[in-house]
C-alpha cells in the first residue's frame, strides 16, 4: 500500500514520546500536537510506552487521534510473556494500536513460529499492530530476509512493517557499524515499498527515526505511507508536505 493518499499530510504522522523520563508535561505536549498539529488539523496517532498510555488517553478523548504503545521496546527480547503482559495492560489503559518490536534472533533463524506466537498475543488485544525491525541491519548483513519478513508480516494479520535506526544490532560483525544514511534508508523504502506493490500486499510502510522537515517528503516519494516523528517536528513535517 505505499504510496498511499491522504487527505492531509498530518494524516501520515505518528507522533511519539519514547524518551525513559517522560513527565506529565510531555505528555501533555505530545496529546496536544497530536490534536491540533495546526488548527483543525490531527495527526494520526500519539504513542508513548505502556505505563503512560492512561494518561495520554485521557488526554485524546474526543478526539480521533489514536492513542498506540510501543511493545517490547526497544530491543523485542523480552518474550512471548512480556510482549503479552505489555499488550493486556496497554488495552486495558485504552490503547488501540501498537507498534511491536521484533526479536532480531528470530529473522535471523528465520523461526516463523516464534515470532508469529509473539504478533498474535499482541493482536489478541490491540488492533493495527505494526511490526518494528532493524531494517538497515538487514539491508546490509541479510537482505534476503526483507522480502520474508514482509510476507510475515502479511501472513501474521500485521498492518504495517516499520524500520527501526537508532540501537546497534547484537549480530553486527565485530568492527562493523550500521549504515543508517539518509540515503540508504532511501534505496530500502524503495526496495520494500516495490515489493509490497508488485504482491499486492494489504501492508503499510512506516519509516521512523531521523525523520523531519528536510527528509520527510523524500520519504514519502521513495513509499513511505506514515512516518513517525517526535512531536516537535509534527508542523514542519506537515508543511513539507504539503
Amino acid at each position: 500500500m505505499p504510496n498511499k493518499k491522504f487527505d492531509d499530510p498530518a494524516e501520515r504522522l505518528d507522533l511519539a514520546y519514547l524518551f525513559a523520563n517522560i513527565s506529565r508535561e510531555d505528555i501533555h505536549k505530545l496529546a496536544h500536537t497530536a490534536r491540533e498539529i495546526v488548527p483543525g488539523v490531527s495527526a494520526r496517532c500519539a504513542m508513548v510506552h505502556v505505563a503512560h498510555v492512561a494518561a495520554l488517553v485521557k488526554k485524546l478523548q474526543g478526539t480521533s487521534v489514536r492513542p498506540e504503545v510501543v511493545i517490547d521496546f526497544p530491543d523485542g527480547s523480552g518474550g512471548l510473556y512480556a510482549k503479552q503482559a505489555e499488550a493486556f495492560a496497554a488495552s486495558k489503559a485504552g490503547a488501540i494500536g501498537a507498534d511491536i518490536v521484533v526479536n532480531m534472533r528470530h529473522v535471523i533463524e528465520r523461526d516463523w513460529e516464534s515470532l508469529l506466537a509473539e504478533c498474535t498475543v499482541v493482536r489478541k488485544y490491540l488492533d493495527g499492530v505494526k511490526l518494528i525491525c532493524q531494517i538497515p541491519y538487514l539491508w546490509h548483513f541479510d537482505k534476503g530476509a526483507i522480502p520474508w519478513l514482509i510476507d510475515y508480516a502479511m501472513r501474521a494479520g500485521l498492518s504495517a512493517v516499520k524500520d527501526w535506526t537508532t540501537r546497534q544490532n547484537f549480530s553486527l560483525p565485530v568492527g562493523k557499524t550500521l549504515d543508517t544514511s539518509v540515503e540508504t534508508r532511501l534505496l530500502y523504502t524503495e526496495y520494500m515499498a516495490g515489493y509490497i506493490v508488485r504482491n499486492n500486499l494489504p501492508l503499510v510502510l512506516k519509516i521512523a527515526g531521523g525523520v523531519d522537515a528536510s527528509n520527510a517528503k523524500k520519504f514519502v516519494d521513495a513509499g513511505a505511507d506514515l512516518l513517525g516523528i517526535s512531536y516537535g517536528k509534527a508542523a514542519s513535517v506537515r508543511e513539507a508536505l504539503l
